[in-house]
């Protein structure tokens, strides 16, 4: 039996001094951004959803308060599992760290994170959605790394700090997941067990 989870990245946001702002508060979509989420939205709205989670920050919850008016059954709920990632760079210019190929996590040390353990994170999320949801579909908001190092995954990779410039390497169709694009994981059991089918979509 199949469980359809759409795990998609938050819209677009306002940003304009161009810094990694993380898990930092205030941080919301912008006037495009909140057209991708409504592309999103779209998208997904004849997907037969039967919950709809969320990262606790607000561009997440923004993303999935917007998705949701498409579903109006639904309410969305957040999930601590697939917040953002907690790295010691917030607050740094978005050039500097292009030019370190987004290493955000190689010398980290608790309570910032490695790549394996936002990855066994994000599968005790996935191992939920599998339990609670066994053969239905459920959308989750949350954010670029999460679904990088899910994809990832789900092509056998134990993901690394500095494997997101070459992402295309490992089958991913882009350079890194658009805001607001959708990946596809068909889950049989839980993915620790068997490697779920995965595909990519951006809606806009």
């Amino acid at each position: 039996m199949t469980t359809t989870l759409y795990l998609m990245r938050h819209g677009e946001v306002h940003n304009p001094a161009h810094i990694l702002y993380g898990r930092m508060p205030g941080y919301y979509l912008s006037a495009a951004g909140k057209q991708q989420a409504r592309a999103a939205g779209g998208w997904l709205a004849d997907k037969p959803l039967t919950a709809i989670y969320s990262s606790p920050m607000e561009r997440a919850q923004q993303t999935a308060g917007i998705v949701a008016g498409y579903l109006p059954e639904l309410s969305p709920a957040t999930d601590e599992r697939i917040i953002e990632v907690s790295t010691p760079y917030e607050g740094q210019p978005t050039a500097d760290l292009a030019a370190m190929g987004w290493d955000l996590y190689t010398g980290n040390q608790p309570p910032h994170e490695v790549p394996g353990t936002v990855l066994d994170r994000v599968l005790d999320f996935f191992d939920y959605v599998v339990e609670e949801y066994s053969g239905q579909s459920v959308a989750a908001v949350a954010h670029g790394d999460i679904l990088v190092f899910a994809w990832l995954h789900a092509q056998g990779i134990e993901p690394t700090a500095l494997m997101k410039d070459r992402l295309q390497v490992y089958a991913l169709p882009v350079d890194y997941p658009a805001t607001a694009s959708i990946m596809t994981f068909a889950l049989q059991t839980s993915p620790r067990q068997n490697l779920p089918k995965v595909a990519y979509h951006c809606p806009y």
